[in-house]
């Protein structure tokens, strides 16, 4: 399927209604450019059974351990 995507005065990308109805509103998207094409690839996170199945068997982290890193991912977006 081809269609014409939209630049706008707002400088937004108005996608075509046929494509934006494969996604859901909270889709995420990893973004480039080859020359004069522009590629949008949806970032899929792993399932929650996936995460939890490759968790270390360790003893459970910290509430003071879990904040730290959260304070330390949100410093680094």
């Amino acid at each position: 399927m081809a269609e014409i995507a939209e630049w706008t005065a707002q400088r937004t990308l108005k996608l075509p209604a046929a494509i934006v109805a494969r996604f859901r509103p909270t889709d995420r998207f990893f973004v480039w450019a080859e020359g004069d094409t522009l590629c949008l690839k949806r970032i899929t996170p792993a399932p929650v059974t996936e995460i939890v199945a490759q968790a270390p068997q360790a003893e459970p982290l910290s509430l003071d351990e879990i904040n730290e890193i959260v304070h330390e991912v949100r410093l680094n977006r």
